[in-house]
């Protein structure tokens, strides 16, 4: 996941000009069928920083759902996505 992430993520150039950064807090539902819903932003930062979590975020693959007694079950993830320069 940490490879796809740095992979994809793309720092603003409005904030990389500006010399913004922070951290924005994100938590989503992994899904049954390990797709991503209920996307929220939870600690927000820049505009432009927090609509690039968005995006990479919606833009996920399918995860491998959580499993309760052997059974496919959603889960609640959190992750802070860093934007430093």
């Amino acid at each position: 996941f940490m490879t796809w992430l740095t992979n994809e993520l793309r720092y603003p150039q409005s904030c990389r000009k500006a010399k913004q950064q922070g951290i924005v807090s994100v938590t989503f539902v992994v899904e049954r069928d390990g797709s991503i819903t209920n996307i929220k932003l939870v600690a927000r930062t820049h505009t432009p920083l927090d609509d690039e979590a968005l995006r990479v975020i919606k833009a996920m693959p399918k995860w491998k759902p959580g499993e309760n007694k052997g059974k496919p079950v959603r889960a609640v993830v959190g992750i802070p996505i860093v934007f430093a320069l």
